[in-house]
């Protein structure tokens, strides 16, 4: 014991060893926080922008299609953030592990705090619009275009039955349509096509269509919505907000369409 005692004291001098001054301490201490805090709001970063993608999507589509739900809903999933959140969780919860007081609690409920924290935040940041916003400056790198399902991609597929664009022209048969990729259509309407209340045709307005593709132009109608917003009133079946076959000049815009632009 002697013999340790005096080694330590030799080393002290030897090796110029003095106590550490505090502020270093509690500025190592704060670092480690907001270090895990920062890691904290990129995982809720991350819930905002996923959740801003998926809300712009129309899930009802597969209706539409010839695949299961489930086959249709697996590609729309936004797994770009999804890792991304991923990994930032599994950051914060380790470096929460590092922090002075870390160990006084359990993997279990670090796990809990952690996902409740970012969540918390995130729902904020979501709220915010800063979800979009984020997204909005991810646009144009190609891998995260090419690992993600935008509106627009969903929207655009002609021979799948989805079309969206600008109005161009209007009358009471037919729409002329700018496309998202600045093609122009000929877009066939009539009694039978369904215009969703909240959908303005109108020239200058946005509109997502559900038809059939008839030529390399040409496309015909069923169903019209807004470009903004899903138009999932009396999506069951049809009729019950007054749109429908057989109910020409009342479904809707349908009369402002009808007396054309």
């Amino acid at each position: 014991m002697k013999n340790l005692i005096q080694d330590t004291l030799s080393r002290i001098k030897t090796e110029h060893i003095a106590p550490e001054p505090k502020w270093k301490f509690l500025l190592r201490k704060a670092g480690a926080w907001v270090l895990v805090g920062a890691v904290v709001l990129l995982g809720a970063a991350a819930i905002a922008a996923a959740y801003y993608l998926i809300s712009q999507l129309d899930w009802d589509l597969y209706r539409f299609t010839r695949r299961s739900p489930f086959a249709y809903v697996l590609p729309m999933i936004p797994y770009f953030w999804l890792i991304l959140l991923g990994a930032f969780i599994l950051a914060a919860f380790f470096g929460v592990r590092r922090t002075e007081s870390g160990y006084r609690f359990s993997g279990l409920w670090v796990v809990v705090l952690v996902v409740v924290g970012i969540a918390l935040a995130g729902f904020l940041m979501a709220r915010a619009g800063f979800g979009s916003r984020l997204d909005a400056m991810m646009r144009g790198v190609p891998f995260y275009e090419r690992s993600i399902e935008t509106q627009e991609k969903q929207w655009m597929q002609p021979e799948e039955g989805f079309l969206a664009g600008t109005v161009r022209s209007a009358s009471e048969n037919a729409i002329g349509l700018d496309d998202l990729d600045g093609e122009q259509w000929n877009v066939k309407v009539d009694e039978k096509t369904l215009v969703r209340p909240a959908a303005d045709v109108s020239t200058g307005q946005m509109i997502k269509i559900i038809g059939t593709k008839q030529s390399a132009r040409d496309f015909s109608a069923a169903e019209i919505r807004p470009w903004m917003g899903h138009g999932m009133a009396g999506a069951g079946s049809g009729q019950d907000n007054g749109c429908g076959a057989g109910k020409s000049g009342s479904c809707g815009n349908r009369g402002n369409m009808m007396r054309g632009r």
